[in-house]
C-alpha cells in the first residue's frame, strides 16, 4: 500500500466511533468499572441518560493511565452514580446558598451608595470609586456600566424599576432598583472600584478586610458560575486559593501545608457568609450531600478537601 494512502486509512481507522449504549457499558467495564452480573440493560440505559462522557469526568479521580488508556480502580458502578447525582445536589444547595450572600451584597451595595450619594449618585462614577484609579478609566466603566444597565432593565421582571418615579430624566433606575439588575459578577466589579472607605464599610460587615473580602467573591462568584453550567463541582480545583476566614479553617485539609483549593474551601466560605447574614440557614441538604459522598471514609474527606469524615459536623 502505496504511505499516503496508508496513512489515511490509519486516520479514518482512528476517527473516534459512535458506541451503543451496551457497548459503553462493555467499554467501561472493560477499563475497571465494577458493575453488577445482572443489570446490563437498565446499566446500558442509565449511561444513554446520563452520557458516556458526563459520567467518564466523575470516574477521573480513580483513574491510572495506563499506556494511553485510562484504567479505574476501586469504583463502582454504582459509586459512580452516587457521585454524579450527589455532585448534583450539592450544586442546586449551594447555589441557592450563594444567592443570598448576592443578594444581601446588593442591598449592601444599594445602601451605602443610596445613603451617601442619593438615589441616582451612583451614575457618577467618580464621587465613588477610588480616585486612585485614572479619570479617563473610571469615565470609561460608566459609559459602558451605564449602556449594559439599559439593557438589563429592559429585561428585568421588577416592576417598580420602570416606574415613573424611580427613573431620572435619563431613564435610568434609582439605585435601590438598579441592583436588581446586576449579576454577582458585576456587584463584586462596583465593590472593587470603590474607594477605600466604601469598601471598608462592606467588608467591615463581614468582618474581613477590603481585599479578603474581594478575594472570597471572587471564589463565590466562580462556583456559581460551575453550579449554573452543569459542571463538576466535587472534582473542582480552584487555581487561585481564595483568602479564608480564621474561623474554619480547622475543617480544611493541608497539602504540603497549604490549604486545600478543592470545594471544601467553598463550602466553608458559604457557612462563614451566611452566618453573618442569616444564622438560622439550614445547611442539612449540603450535609447530607457530603455525608453521602464522603461515606464515612477519609480518604473521600480528602478527595472533597475536608481534614477528616468528621469535618463536615461543623455545618
Amino acid at each position: 500500500m502505496l504511505p499516503n494512502l496508508k496513512n489515511r486509512r490509519n486516520k479514518i481507522l482512528n476517527r473516534p466511533r459512535s458506541l451503543s449504549p451496551k457497548k459503553q457499558r462493555q467499554l467501561m467495564e472493560k477499563r475497571g468499572i465494577i458493575f453488577p452480573k445482572n443489570t446490563h440493560k437498565q446499566d446500558a440505559e442509565k449511561i444513554q441518560e446520563i452520557g458516556y462522557y458526563k459520567l467518564k469526568e466523575f470516574a477521573i479521580p480513580f483513574s491510572v493511565k495506563k499506556g494511553k488508556r485510562l484504567r479505574y480502580k476501586n469504583l463502582t458502578f454504582a459509586n459512580l452514580l452516587k457521585r454524579y447525582y450527589q455532585d448534583k445536589n450539592l450544586r442546586i444547595y449551594l447555589l441557592h446558598a450563594i444567592e443570598n450572600v448576592e443578594v444581601y451584597l446588593n442591598n449592601l451595595i444599594a445602601t451605602l451608595l443610596g445613603d451617601k450619594y442619593g438615589a441616582f449618585g451612583y451614575l457618577e462614577f467618580k464621587e465613588w470609586c477610588d480616585r486612585s484609579i485614572p479619570k479617563f478609566e473610571i469615565e470609561e466603566k460608566q459609559f459602558y456600566f451605564k449602556n449594559n444597565l439599559l439593557k438589563e432593565m429592559k429585561r428585568s421582571n421588577l416592576p417598580d424599576i420602570k416606574a415613573p418615579n424611580n427613573q431620572n430624566e435619563d431613564g435610568f433606575p434609582s439605585v435601590w432598583t438598579m441592583v436588581d439588575c446586576l449579576t454577582f459578577g458585576e456587584s463584586i466589579f462596583l465593590f472593587s472600584i470603590m474607594s477605600k472607605k466604601n469598601k471598608e464599610k462592606i467588608s467591615n460587615v463581614f468582618d474581613l478586610t477590603p481585599r479578603e473580602l474581594y478575594s472570597c467573591l471572587k471564589c463565590l462568584n466562580m462556583i456559581r458560575i460551575v453550579c449554573c453550567h452543569n459542571s463538576n463541582l466535587i472534582d473542582i480545583s480552584i487555581r487561585t486559593r481564595s483568602s479564608m476566614p480564621h474561623k474554619y479553617k480547622n475543617v480544611l485539609f493541608k497539602v504540603n501545608g497549604n490549604y486545600t483549593n478543592r470545594v471544601a474551601l467553598v463550602i466553608a466560605l458559604v457557612k462563614y457568609f451566611l452566618n453573618k447574614i442569616n444564622p438560622k440557614y439550614n445547611f442539612n441538604n449540603i450535609y447530607y450531600a457530603l455525608q453521602s459522598l464522603i461515606d464515612n471514609d477519609d480518604n473521600e474527606a480528602h478527595r472533597l478537601g475536608f481534614k477528616n469524615k468528621n469535618a463536615i459536623k461543623f455545618l
